[in-house]
């Protein structure tokens, strides 16, 4: 299996440019006149998450719009931004109250792009929260989290799988989700990033008066790519439109970290998709090197578990078994998997023999096969 290429049909040709638009070098055509097609192209820019965008390019005359198409892009961001200042009242309350219980936060995405590396942070849609916690600190995270009214959307397979496994886990509140984050991602590409490294340093912003951290810049930008070319299928233009964003400024030393982490196939994968989908040009060493990278079987196989439609957890949580280090960790895994605690399967697999067909089922369809 290996890994596929998001074809421009996957997009209204509009909403290429619209994702490009202001970046330096970006070449993707604006249609000559407005859009007829433009409630199909504001939802795509809703979902792919670049209506701030949307709004810029039609505000400076770079998409031609009539008045009602003008009006209804603003009103339309105007309700996304609204959302996006509720949810960073409660980023607020929510890391001040991790803090309180001496659990250390990393912000992630969202608001620490928006405000750290967008030029205007109204560019920048979101419509969740994202942080990252040391693994140690994952469990304590949840307990104090579920004292403040939110609840797991799945329970965990066995206690001390988040902590030692999974990326992470999901928190439901009264009307946001919360994702917190062990690593980057689910599978084997998650255990490539070397955990302890991401808490060496960060970056602090502001969110009116109050101060929060993000990651470090380099490593900001390797979770953007982590996110761009393993995350939605097709591929999300707001997420491509941050790689592009955080691009680096010392791109042999981004390069050089890349291959110390062993996640170069990544990285080429997202700033190669970044600049074709985007329409920027293949010039400095970073994006030339790109182009350039051939990843190896075991690479493509990889990439490939997050770049289909069909893509499953269990095909991805098959593959990290091999990564696993030692073979306890290996042993508990699988149990973990195999055989999890009542809770996690309750609604869902009448018994254990149920829920290993399903999961057969959902490896092989995630492999393609």
């Amino acid at each position: 299996m290996a890994r596929r290429l998001c074809g421009e049909s996957a997009y209204p040709a509009a909403l290429l440019a619209v994702a490009g638009h202001g970046l330096p070098g970006a070449s993707r055509p604006f249609p000559a006149s407005p859009p007829s097609s433009w409630s199909s192209l504001l939802k795509a820019a809703e979902s792919n998450r670049v209506l701030g965008l949307l709004r810029s390019a039609v505000d400076s005359g770079a998409l031609p719009a009539t008045a009602a198409q003008r009006a209804e892009v603003r009103t339309a961001h105007r309700l996304a931004l609204l959302r996006v200042l509720s949810l960073e009242r409660q980023l607020v309350s929510v890391t001040s109250l991790l803090t309180s219980a001496g659990v250390e936060t990393r912000v992630l995405k969202g608001s620490a792009y928006a405000h750290l590396d967008y030029p205007d942070p109204a560019l920048r849609m979101f419509i969740d929260l994202d942080l990252m916690f040391r693994p140690s600190d994952i469990e304590r995270a949840v307990t104090v989290l579920a004292g403040a009214g939110f609840g797991r959307t799945l329970a965990e397979p066995r206690p001390g799988f988040d902590r030692r496994f999974d990326k992470g886990t999901t928190l439901r509140g009264k009307d946001f989700e919360i994702d917190l984050h062990r690593t980057f991602v689910l599978g084997p590409w998650g255990f490539q990033v070397p955990l302890d490294a991401l808490w060496s340093g960060g970056e602090p912003f502001m969110i009116g008066d109050h101060e929060l951290t993000a990651l470090s810049g380099p490593h900001r930008f390797l979770h953007a790519c982590y996110h761009a070319a393993l995350g939605d299928w097709p591929l999300r233009l707001g997420s491509l439109r941050d790689v592009a964003e955080l691009h680096p400024a010392d791109e042999p030393g981004f390069v050089a970290l890349a291959t110390e982490w062993g996640v170069q196939a990544v990285v080429a994968a997202a700033v190669a998709d970044s600049t074709r989908l985007l329409g920027l040009p293949v010039t400095g060493e970073l994006r030339e090197w790109a182009a350039a990278y051939v990843p190896s079987r075991r690479e493509e196989r990889w990439l490939g578990l997050h770049t289909r439609e069909g893509k499953t957890f269990a095909a991805q949580a098959l593959a990290t078994l091999p990564v696993l280090p030692g073979l306890r960790n290996k042993a508990a895994y699988l149990r973990a998997l195999v055989l999890p605690d009542k809770q996690y399967t309750a609604g869902r697999h009448m018994s254990a023999l149920s829920r290993w067909s399903f999961g057969v089922r959902e490896a092989f369809r995630g492999l393609g096969r």
